[in-house]
């Protein structure tokens, strides 16, 4: 029952007006309206339980100046009616409804505006609070008072039915663009995006709203179906990416569509702390789409337009968009791993192969160490020049760092070549980034340094040599030079001797004494004195033989 066309303004009435005063102005207006329609207005308000449907959808509270100020107003300029205050609740929804119902077609922008307010003062009305009012006006009038709260109740229901019935009206002039956009922002502003509960008439439109975009719904549904098969068939036949592009786009289209219609209930059911089951059905189709690509086809740029899709359109629905957010990590993650293998390939694998060869040969390390320094510059050229970020330019370096530093440790354990291993130290230090890295390298320069001071120029041995004496001739070792107390080794002649005396001083070993003898790190040529010691003995054993001839 609209404000104009209630008994109370066919008879020009009031709630406070008795019976007598009902039956006189039925009978004045008949001589203006329909005799009929004036008759059951009458009958209506005379009848005191059949009154109580005219009064709720009246103004209940107010008195007749005010009364007839507002429907001039709602004749007149009904756009203006939301600025109206002080009405009661009844009053008020009543009051919008009518003036919704009158909006004009070019003030359809704010449609949105008055459902929330139409939602907001039907939240208000409280049955206790009505059914005091009704009987205040009733105890003026005369008629009986209304003493059982449920025939309220009801009335208030229908009412509710009547509001839902004038907004969705009001709906139907829109285009459906503007109807999806206008119910769209009503429940996002009335739910807080979701967040909180909203009015009953909010979720009674959406209802109405569900039911009336189901077809569309699911035939939308049927047609992503239908892309996501046509989209695994083409990926699985090794269609090229200029062919798969295209339907994707379209795909995606399609969703987005899907979703700004579905977008209301989506939220609705937010707010209710309910799941939407189509959503998650159209999901988990296009998210599986997004798995098969990449884990299949490996089609990483369309997985990720996929899923970013999902997580920006599905934002609403809760599991949706906490799955979408994950995947979409793991899959930046992926496409981050593959730029770094795309841009370091060319450093990776020359690094990849040195470390491998000197793993396995350490004598070739100092070769392959060479072959970095040698290629390295012109790679971190190239690199440079594919403006790859500060982040990937750093990974590239730390590759040479790293692999060089490998390079001339197992090289210098190997052959005790240190001086070399220092050159390669020294250089992976250029390539350094971090101040960690950069220590850790120096640790390695000063440990080859120490290595080079004592054990620089001997020769690993694949055995030790005899030490043997059989009454005094045989070899042994003499002399005790240049102890590192750190490893507790110090070099010592390799002798013959003649009688316990070294007469010929064959080589130097470093060595380390233990219990049982002795331990040999590695073999050394002979000093200038050693080689004195040769000349001396030998010179003596030829005066002795000159005299041995003499006599």
């Amino acid at each position: 029952m609209d404000l104009l066309q209630n008994p109370f303004h066919i008879l020009n009435a009031s709630p406070r007006d008795n019976r007598q005063r009902i039956v006189e102005l039925a009978e004045e207006r008949s001589l203006l309206l329909e005799a009929s329609v004036c008759m059951e207005a009458r009958s209506v308000l005379t009848n005191p339980r059949k009154r109580i449907s005219a009064e709720l959808a009246w103004l209940p509270g107010l008195g007749p100046k005010r009364t007839g100020e507002l429907l001039s107003l709602l004749e007149s300029s009904p756009e203006n009616l939301l600025s109206v205050a002080k009405l009661t609740s009844m009053a008020r929804v009543n009051f919008l409804a009518a003036g919704l119902s009158r909006l004009p077609v070019n003030k359809s922008d704010d449609v949105a505006g008055w459902i929330l307010e139409t939602a907001s003062a039907f939240e208000e009305i409280v049955p206790d609070d009505l059914i005091r009012i009704i009987n205040e006006e009733r105890i003026v009038s005369g008629f009986p008072e209304v003493t059982d709260i449920s025939f309220i109740e009801a009335e208030i229901q229908e009412r509710r039915r009547h509001f839902l019935q004038v907004i969705k009206a009001a709906l139907d002039k829109l285009s459906a663009r503007e109807l999806v956009r206008v119910v769209t922002l009503s429940v996002e502003t009335a739910t807080d995006d979701g967040e909180e509960h909203g009015p009953i008439l909010i979720a009674d439109l959406i209802d109405a709203y569900e039911v009336e975009a189901q077809e569309f719904l699911t035939k939308e549904e049927g047609n992503i179906k239908a892309l996501v098969e046509k989209l695994k068939g083409a990926a699985d036949a090794k269609r090229p990416d200029s062919l798969l592009a295209p339907l994707v786009d379209i795909l995606i289209k399609v969703v987005k569509n899907w979703d700004s219609v579905v977008q209301p209930i989506q939220v609705s059911a937010k707010s209710q702390g309910a799941d939407h089951e189509a959503s998650h059905r159209i999901a988990k189709l296009v998210r599986s789409l997004a798995i098969h690509m990449f884990n299949e086809h490996r089609k990483i740029d369309f997985s990720q337009q996929l899923i970013n899709m999902l997580q920006e359109v599905f934002v609403e629905v809760g599991a949706v968009a906490e799955l979408s957010a994950q995947d979409a990590d793991t899959l930046d993650e992926i496409a981050e791993q593959d730029k770094l293998s795309r841009l370091l390939g060319p450093i990776s694998s020359l690094c990849k192969a040195a470390f491998e060869i000197s793993e396995n040969n350490p004598y070739a390390a100092f070769a392959e160490a060479q072959r970095i320094l040698n290629d390295a510059p012109q790679l971190i050229a190239n690199l440079e020049a594919l403006n790859p970020g500060r982040e990937i330019l750093s990974q590239g370096k730390h590759e040479i760092t790293f692999t060089l530093m490998h390079c001339a440790i197992v090289y210098g354990n190997k052959t005790r070549k240190w001086k070399q291993c220092i050159t390669f130290l020294e250089e992976a230090l250029k390539y350094a980034g971090s101040e960690e890295e950069k220590s850790r390298i120096q640790k390695n320069i000063d440990t080859a340094k120490n290595n080079d001071k004592f054990y620089g120029g001997i020769t690993p041995i694949s055995s030790a040599p005899n030490l043997f004496a059989v009454n005094g001739i045989g070899t042994t070792l003499f002399g005790v030079t240049d102890y590192d107390p750190v490893s507790g080794s110090y070099f010592s002649t390799y002798c013959f001797i003649f009688l316990l005396i070294p007469v010929f001083p064959i080589c130097r070993y470093r060595v380390i004494k233990t219990d049982g003898g002795y331990q040999f790190l590695g073999k050394a040529p002979l000093r200038t004195i050693d080689k004195w010691h040769i000349a001396i003995s030998l010179g003596l054993i030829s005066i002795a033989c000159i005299f041995l001839l003499i006599e």
